[in-house]
């Protein structure tokens, strides 16, 4: 005969068990069979992609090619069922006296605690120009680093054509990130971008202060044909109190819109340089002839210049 066994002990037992060898919870559903409640007691251990509609706000002011520049851009991030995300991004920009409008959208699915995948595309515009870029975006999480790409396709479409340059450029994009958390509140970053042939590299860094949501930001770019600028800044993230790493890695990801500015930038600095070489090298040529001058749009507007023909 077995001897009794007390309710309360069996009790202890079974909570010990479950404690100490969880994946006994989730045992092996038999060949042929389904378990429906099983298997949403494992999909619900995995963290939504984002963890609330949330939102952020960033300006950002400096020096952007040799000219003055202001931004202010912003993001609204929504769950979309528990394992996909929604963020929509806008941006103005006002830049050596010229206006840029602009809006991105991402639509991704994301593991908080191993990554995140989607697509993204993003539309800027001033007068006398038009910008877009469109691809697939993926972050890795490993531990304190966030690598990050983004790949696809980028076209510019300057309203007015010119004999140095193709103003209407259909080509690829690339990026490549690495983002390291030394604080939870605290993060470096450096990037690579080719866009339309240009290469940009960038270096940033972002602190969270004590002040909920207030985060301080600054970055340094150099690239192609002489193209550069740096920006300091300061950003209000909407949502929970949260760190700054888990704000980037369970609320939004970054937002497209300053890689096709700055994109646009890099092109610009192109077309300034190939376009001054083209008027040194042509003092006569076409309507461009006598002792006038000539202005080039350059960074679409961003580093407008004046040559002296003749000279």
């Amino acid at each position: 005969m077995k001897p009794p066994v007390s309710p309360a002990l069996a009790l202890i037992v079974s909570g010990a068990l479950s404690t100490t060898c969880p994946a006994q919870e989730y045992s092996a559903v038999p060949d042929g069979a389904f378990d429906p409640g099983k298997m949403e007691m494992r999909t619900s251990l995995r963290s939504p992609a984002v963890s609330e509609i949330n939102a952020k706000t960033h300006f950002s002011a400096g020096d952007m090619n040799s000219d003055d520049g202001y931004n202010f851009d912003g993001s609204i991030t929504f769950p979309v069922m528990r394992h996909f995300g929604f963020q929509a991004d806008g941006i103005y920009s006002r830049i050596g006296g010229e206006d840029f409008y602009g809006g991105a959208a991402h639509l991704f699915a994301r593991d908080p605690d191993l990554g995140l995948v989607g697509f993204t595309g993003g539309y800027l515009t001033r007068k006398g120009v038009d910008t877009y870029q469109f691809g697939v975006e993926a972050e890795w999480y490993l531990n304190r680093l966030t690598l990050g790409t983004f790949a696809g396709v980028g076209k510019i479409s300057y309203d007015n054509a010119a004999p140095f340059i193709d103003t209407n450029p259909t080509r690829f994009v690339g990026r490549v990130s690495a983002d390291y958390y030394l604080l939870d509140d605290l993060r470096v970053g450096a990037s690579y971008v080719t866009a339309f042939h240009d290469n940009l590299y960038k270096g940033e860094v972002e602190y969270q202060t004590p002040i909920r949501g207030v985060a301080l930001t600054a970055e340094v770019a150099g690239g192609d044909n002489g193209y550069d600028h740096w920006l300091v800044g300061v950003s209000y993230y909407f949502g929970g109190n949260k760190s700054l790493r888990d704000r980037q890695r369970r609320d939004d990801p970054p937002s497209l819109m300053p890689q096709v500015l700055h994109g646009l930038g890099a092109y610009g600095a192109e077309y300034n340089r190939k376009g001054k070489t083209f008027v040194a090298t042509n003092p006569n040529h076409g309507n461009w002839s006598g002792s006038g001058t000539v202005t080039f749009p350059g960074f679409g507007g961003i580093q407008d210049f004046t040559v002296n023909l003749g000279r």
